[in-house]
């Protein structure tokens, strides 16, 4: 019998960090995974950027999906302290859409992360096995 070796198991980098792809999740890039449950982005931005962009970014999404509320977010990345935005928007099927924008420097690198999701995680406990390892929220 032919011996064989199972195949790496699946990782994705996040700031310098190899995180364990689960078993339902797969990446659609270096910067991007995704799950039944949800999808997972994230963005390297430099210190000038940090400023403007999100907030940039959150406006392109309340133009393209109508009806948006929008409240502040504050949590964590990776430990280190996160501010954002927490969306909520209707879905063309009918049911709604919750996204979390968090920016700020996790292990010295500015980062930004979307988290779409199909239920409002109200606590960090809330999220996907995945993103936990990522965000911490604090109410």
């Amino acid at each position: 019998m032919a011996q064989t070796t199972a195949p790496a198991a699946a990782s994705v980098n996040f700031c310098g960090l190899d995180l364990p792809l689960p078993a339902n999740c797969s990446a659609d890039s270096k910067y991007s995974v995704r799950s039944p449950e949800y999808q997972m982005t994230w963005m390297y931005l430099d210190y000038g950027m940090l400023r403007t962009f999100p907030e940039q970014f959150v406006q392109q999404i309340q133009k393209k999906h109508k009806h948006t509320e929008r409240q502040p977010l504050e949590g964590f990345i990776l430990d280190a302290p996160a501010k954002g935005f927490r969306l909520s928007y209707p879905t063309e099927g009918g049911g709604m859409a919750y996204e979390l924008i968090a920016y700020g420097v996790a292990k010295g690198q500015p980062v930004m992360v979307q988290l779409t999701l199909a239920t409002d995680p109200d606590k960090t406990a809330d999220l996907p096995e995945l993103p936990r390892q990522v965000l911490r929220l604090t109410k």
